[in-house]
């Protein structure tokens, strides 16, 4: 484990930054895909197609490349789908995207991932699974921001608005989402996603009317998240909302917390490692 908290009933204690080095990057970026039940075989094709034409964009590739402004130029992602409460799989383990070749092989291998699921909706659950995530990585960052896509509201799991409010407060710093929204009249989807899954810095959700349409605008939603700071044409920018107290305590949950913000941040015994595929 990167971090090993010791909380008190409302307090809580940081201890020692772990010896071993990880790996710095721009961005950690973690793809959380919807597979449940309404996501047709031919649609889950054309959304996985969309993942995979997406990192082969020159746009998206220029984003993850770019060493201005002191940038690394380069990120760490991961794919995880997920539908029901109790389903969620990581389909690729964090990937160090800092060349054309790293760039390219991870498209490759997202182009031979089989549907595990499909289920029921369960966003939420989703979200808390993938917190985990970026907490048992290799990797460290000044940005972490979750990409949650999906065609539906949810329908079963944890409480979707609550669980995004405790990874804000925790240190998640952008929660970003594409919609599809064919089978809903418009707007309905795309604001759901607004107030229950998109916040954090530059927040957006962004709609694909039809999955035809998703790989072109999740090349620009990525491009912009891994930028930061930029809304991408056509999406929506979520409502800045301050953090209800109520979602930095544990509300029963295990989810990680505000020491986890400040513990990650921390440079002390965190050092350079050298370059991984």
């Amino acid at each position: 484990m990167k971090l090993k908290p010791l909380a008190g009933l409302l307090g809580m204690v940081l201890v020692t930054s772990p010896a071993y080095a990880l790996t710095q990057v721009d961005t950690e970026l973690q793809l959380l895909m919807d597979v449940s039940g309404s996501v047709t075989s031919s649609e889950f094709n054309l959304q996985l197609q969309g993942y995979v034409d997406a990192f082969y964009n020159q746009d998206v590739q220029s984003a993850i490349l770019d060493t201005s402004g002191g940038k690394l130029g380069s990120i760490a992602v991961q794919m995880v789908m997920w539908s029901s409460s109790n389903q969620q799989r990581v389909m690729t383990d964090w990937f160090h995207l800092y060349d054309m070749t790293s760039i390219n092989n991870f498209a490759a291998t997202l182009d031979n991932l089989v549907r595990p699921y499909a289920g029921m909706t369960a966003p939420g659950s989703a979200m808390a699974f993938g917190a985990q995530q970026f907490d048992t990585n290799n990797y460290t960052a000044a940005r972490q921001v979750m990409d949650v896509s999906g065609d539906g509201t949810q329908n079963n799991g944890l409480d979707t608005s609550t669980v995004r409010d405790q990874l804000l407060a925790s240190g998640i710093d952008t929660i970003n989402g594409i919609t599809i929204g064919q089978d809903y009249p418009d707007g309905v989807l795309q604001d759901w996603y607004l107030n229950n899954i998109a916040g954090g810095e530059d927040a957006f959700v962004i709609n694909a009317t039809r999955f035809e349409d998703f790989g072109g605008a999740l090349q620009l939603k990525l491009a912009a998240e891994i930028e930061g700071g930029i809304i991408p044409e056509g999406a929506l920018a979520a409502p800045i909302e301050e953090i209800p107290l109520a979602a930095q305590l544990l509300l029963g949950m295990p989810l990680l917390l505000a020491w986890r913000y400040q513990k990650r941040r921390q440079p002390t015994n965190r050092q350079l490692a050298p370059a991984i595929g």
